[in-house]
């Protein structure tokens, strides 16, 4: 009944399910009643009506400032405030972003950078959709877990995949965009390419861990490959690559970002990036980091299609539970596969 009510596509509207549909139900009610001679009734279904159409009322006028924001014309340009790297491990660090508008907090960007020198990336997979990102840090021992590309309702991919040389999902693509690759084969041990006009399979298959995506947010010409919509707002997260080889994910926490609007943001910012691209977002956005003496987990709280979808808005950003993952993508220090096919425990 919930999931019927609370479907995760965007295009249905919880705020038309819910209050203009207790609206019309509390209407048709008292139209009855006032020709059934029940007055009573008639009173009671009215004072409902105005009941939901006051709740309706209310969470418009108190949209979260970053919707305000969104939807504001023009839109305001946040200022943002990046601290520098942190590192927490060999090879990788982490940093943090707060994005306001006149002092009022607007997203925040996690940001994770590791030398793919030394962590190996990793494709996964779990087609039951049973497992958070922490439950998947934990199964796999990894430093780094990041929601990864598109699936169906039936966690199936959405996008080819490649998964220590086995390929999954569809057995025909055609791609305007990329597709993060990793493997020996590659310079500094990953690349994000470039699929536009090519055979998408033929492309990837020479790669032992891949993720088709879209869009390609900053290829490596610097222009921005995402449409200029204007309502599909929702949290982020992006994989990229910045002028020296490092791989750079972000995970954004509101839905302040339009895809278009991202990539203008990362083209502009200091992070130095080369190429990014986006992977699956909304309340599925998330990423954990976790090393000996460090441990940060964010997730995304907002998607919306119809900037009028408050009641959409409200539950993602009150939601206690966390969305399962079907697709991550993982990083572990090379040094922990050495030690586990030497037979030594690996760190985790």
């Amino acid at each position: 009944m919930l999931r019927t009510l609370f479907p995760l596509e965007t295009a249905a509207s919880f705020t038309l399910r819910i209050f203009a549909g207790g609206i019309a139900f509390c209407a048709l009610v008292a139209i009855a009643a006032l020709l059934l001679r029940r007055t009573r009734l008639a009173k009671i279904a009215t004072a409902g009506a105005l009941l939901v159409a006051g709740g309706w009322g209310f969470l418009h006028a108190t949209k979260p400032a970053w919707l305000r924001a969104a939807l504001a014309t023009p839109v305001p340009v946040p200022r943002s405030d990046f601290g520098g790297w942190t590192a927490r491990a060999p090879g990788l660090e982490t940093g943090d972003v707060e994005l306001t508008i006149d002092g009022t907090w607007i997203d925040h960007i996690a940001l994770c950078r590791l030398d793919a020198r030394r962590y190996r990336f990793s494709v996964h997979w779990d087609g039951t959709g049973s497992r958070t990102v922490e439950d998947w840090q934990r199964a796999l021992g990894a430093t780094l877990v990041i929601n990864g590309s598109y699936f169906l309702p039936d966690g199936s991919p959405q996008t080819p995949l490649r998964l220590d040389g086995r390929a999954a999902g569809p057995a025909r693509y055609t791609s305007l965009h990329g597709g993060f690759v990793a493997g020996d084969g590659v310079a500094n041990g990953v690349a994000i390419l470039d699929l536009k006009g090519k055979d998408v399979l033929a492309a990837i298959a020479p790669f032992p861990q891949a993720m088709v995506s879209y869009p390609l947010l900053l290829d490596e010409a610097g222009e921005m490959r995402a449409p200029a919509t204007r309502e599909w707002l929702a949290s982020r997260t992006f994989i990229a690559l910045d002028g020296e080889g490092r791989v750079v994910v972000g995970t954004t926490r509101s839905g302040f970002f339009t895809l278009r609007r991202l990539g203008e943001y990362l083209k502009a910012s200091p992070l130095g990036l080369r190429v990014a691209l986006n992977f699956d977002g909304g309340p599925i956005a998330s990423q954990i980091v976790k090393t000996d003496a460090f441990e940060r987990v964010t997730i995304g709280n907002a998607e919306i299609t119809d900037g009028g979808d408050v009641a959409r808005v409200w539950w993602q950003a009150h939601r206690t539970s966390r969305w399962r993952l079907p697709i991550v993508l993982a990083a572990t220090p090379r040094e922990a596969d050495a030690a586990s096919a030497a037979g030594a425990p690996a760190r985790p």
